[in-house]
């Protein structure tokens, strides 16, 4: 996890270690020897220590996170590979194939599908995993056992669409509270006291960015405005998505799908993508470069297409690739709704007068802010709720501030 994670990772009152994967020699028993480990996704600051070749426990993740671990490279890896050199893959040693040594240590899990494992002799838990909207393979865990039931988020991107969606996950309901209000239907339970849902103990809850209290546009609506901009460039104009790291992919599928074309990927991207559980996602990347004005390859190697050499602003020329293109860099950024309408008015405007547009913005979230966050914690109304990330900087004024923000939306 990344710094600033309280209980050591620990998903309390379970010993179970989620998205670190470092030394615990340090810490108290049961803690010392972690009886389970969850991996939500494979992001660099969630797999630290799972590179150390000493590492040799059981490790929980959905399936595409595990082929997304197994085909991870860091850059110097890739560039390794991409020169025709030996690589070695970083993590190759979770899972060995054949002789004496043979061993798999990623347990893949579909999601929405409870599985029982057992922590030691006298106790079993139950963890199903869901969609959590973050990137590929991301997950939440729902973990049930004698001491209790605690959700953990991970990474977490709570669109309305997703709260739906949870609200409809049978696994998930058991824990939704009643909210019923009409006066008929309280009545007509005859002073039933026995309730069918049960409280969370615990939402072990993404914050990353939940200092952040602006609204911020959705997903496909950060993807429509971005194609809308896109379709005023001229036909002839290159595009660089810089896709920098896993989670973009909505911005791919949304610039794929207006303009029916695929998008041109460098040969790792290709390789993870065309081997995970997104059919749609497998269709649209290529390695043909010359076959599309859109990329999202890699961005220290870009291909001749869309890589723009220094450029001397002395000379009247616009700026171009090596094969002469014109070039348009999309980065993501954080933008409220507010932001995002007011740029995308300015883009329009300085394109409609002839002014040179060399880059597009796209605030495409992959965490949720404050008011997401909200919403979600009050769709379950758990006991606690529990901080996933801190700013150290912040001695622990983000946690305490967290009592008074999520008051209204615990169980009372």
């Amino acid at each position: 996890m990344p710094p600033g994670t309280p209980y050591a990772s620990f998903a309390l009152p379970y010993p179970i270690r989620v998205d670190c994967f470092t030394c615990t020699d340090h810490l108290p028993a049961p803690y010392n020897t972690p009886a389970l480990y969850l991996l939500t996704h494979s992001h660099t600051d969630h797999i630290l220590g799972l590179s150390s070749k000493s590492f040799a426990a059981r490790v929980v993740c959905s399936p595409d996170t595990k082929e997304m671990l197994l085909r991870h490279e860091i850059f110097l890896e890739r560039a390794k590979k991409d020169a025709g050199e030996v690589a070695t893959k970083t993590f190759a040693h979770l899972r060995v194939e054949g002789g004496v040594l043979r061993r798999d240590l990623l347990r893949a899990v579909p999601l929405n599908t409870p599985t029982e494992f057992e922590l030691s002799s006298t106790e079993t838990v139950t963890i199903t995993l869901i969609d959590a909207n973050h990137c590929p393979g991301a997950v939440m865990f729902l973990i049930e056992g004698p001491r209790g039931t605690v959700l953990h988020t991970g990474d977490v991107r709570a669109e309305y669409w997703l709260l739906q969606s949870l609200a409809r996950n049978p696994f998930l309901q058991p824990y939704i509270p009643d909210t019923e209000e009409d006066l008929r239907v309280l009545i007509a339970r005859n002073n039933q006291t026995a309730s069918l849902t049960k409280t969370l103990n615990a939402i072990y809850l993404d914050t990353a960015c939940m200092l952040r209290g602006t609204v911020v546009p959705t997903k496909e609506n950060a993807v429509k405005g971005l194609v809308e901009l896109i379709a005023l460039f001229d036909k002839d104009t290159y595009f660089f998505i810089n896709s920098w790291t896993w989670g973009y992919e909505d911005v791919l599928k949304g610039i794929a799908r207006a303009f029916q074309c695929q998008i041109h990927v460098d040969r790792y991207k290709h390789a993870v993508y065309t081997h995970i559980s997104d059919p749609f996602l497998r269709t649209l990347v290529t390695r043909d470069a010359t076959s599309t004005r859109f990329h999202a390859c890699e961005r220290f190697e870009r291909c001749s297409f869309v890589d723009v050499p220094r450029f001397d602003y002395k000379n009247d020329l616009a700026r171009r690739s090596i094969e002469g293109k014109k070039v348009v860099y999309v980065n993501s950024v954080p933008m409220g709704c507010a932001q995002w309408e007011s740029y995308r008015m300015d883009v329009r405007r300085r394109l409609v007068t002839g002014k040179d547009v060399d880059r597009l913005l796209v605030p495409l979230e992959r965490h949720s802010p404050l008011p997401e966050l909200l919403n979600l914690v009050s769709l379950f109304r758990p006991l606690r709720v529990v901080p996933n990330t801190l700013v150290p900087a912040l001695g622990g004024l983000d946690w305490t501030a967290m009592n008074a923000m999520f008051k209204e939306c615990m169980a009372p």
